[in-house]
């Protein structure tokens, strides 16, 4: 009973030492209040809210179309593969009251940057909320860090960055770039699936002025007979031009092409193959020169 006791006495001992160790060897880094700064870009393809961390490097808090918000630290000095740190909503350090919101992700680190693996829309709030991030990063030598924004003036940034979200593009290139679209058998009308592919594609268009061409080139399957399907395939493919004009897009950079049952992508000997060949490839072919519109994080700066 004795030892056993004398074992419970020396574990929670050797616990307390390596954990005052841990506590002894940890660095803290964060802006003093009076130097703290929030700074904010966006436009159609980004917004983006950047916070220097004096001695260590940067936070940013990144939203793209059609992905969800992102966290991300850059470390000026740090580098990591295959880690992960944790990042959490905290009271200030000058503050006695509890966090009036709660969030947490986990960072994965690739090289000097740690991103976020998980949704991080807590973290806007802790703005708004005049709350901290705080992100815990355990190096291979024991040594640990604490990386911690200073949350000063922060509300009117967050406000910035939500209105930014509204304006976000649909979808990113990414997607737009080569979207098919499938149709029924024997018909070129547009559903309402449809509209939204057409849509994102019509918006990004306008948004950024490096697409300088819009290919539509229109299928069908192998049911029918040749010249059937000829006539029928571009009927989809007007059917896609019309809509896009409609929807802003000029007439000479679109350029249609049919191609009946030549070109099937899989076999049209299934219900399922046929299917995927009756359809309608839109891509977008993008210019090699910059204009104005073509960088998509260099407007609508603003800082506080």
């Amino acid at each position: 009973m004795k030892i056993s006791a004398h074992i419970k006495l020396y574990s929670l001992s050797f616990f307390l030492l390596i954990s005052n160790i841990a506590t002894a060897s940890s660095t803290r880094y964060q802006t003093p209040l009076e130097q703290a700064k929030w700074d904010f870009t966006g436009n159609r393809f980004i917004c983006q809210i950047e916070h220097k961390v004096n001695g260590f490097g940067e936070f940013k808090l990144i939203a793209r179309p059609g992905t969800s918000l992102s966290l991300q630290l850059d470390a000026d000095w740090l580098s990591f593969e295959q880690t992960t740190s944790q990042a959490k909503v905290v009271s200030p350090s000058w503050s006695q009251t509890d966090s009036l919101s709660s969030g947490a992700t986990h960072l994965k680190w690739h090289g000097r940057t740690a991103i976020s693996d998980d949704t991080t829309s807590k973290f806007l709030e802790a703005l708004e909320q005049g709350l901290a991030w705080q992100v815990l990063i355990l190096a291979r030598d024991g040594i640990s860090y604490k990386v911690e924004t200073s949350p000063i003036n922060t509300q009117a940034i967050a406000n910035k960055f939500k209105l930014c979200r509204q304006e976000l593009l649909p979808k990113p290139f990414s997607y737009v770039r080569r979207v098919d679209i499938q149709f029924e058998s024997g018909t070129s009308k547009l559903t309402a699936a449809h509209e939204v592919d057409l849509e994102a594609i019509a918006q990004y268009v306008q948004a950024d002025a490096t697409v300088k061409e819009i290919l539509v080139d229109a299928h069908a399957d192998a049911s029918g007979e040749h010249l059937a399907n000829l006539v029928l395939s571009k009927e989809r493919a007007d059917e896609v031009a019309s809509r896009l004009f409609e929807l802003g897009i000029q007439k000479q950079k679109i350029q249609v092409r049919h191609h009946g049952a030549r070109s099937p992508i899989v076999s049209n000997n299934s219900p399922e193959g046929r299917e995927i060949n009756r359809r309608v490839t839109i891509r977008l072919i993008k210019s090699h020169t910059k204009t104005a519109n073509s960088n998509p994080t260099g407007v609508n700066n603003a800082s506080l």
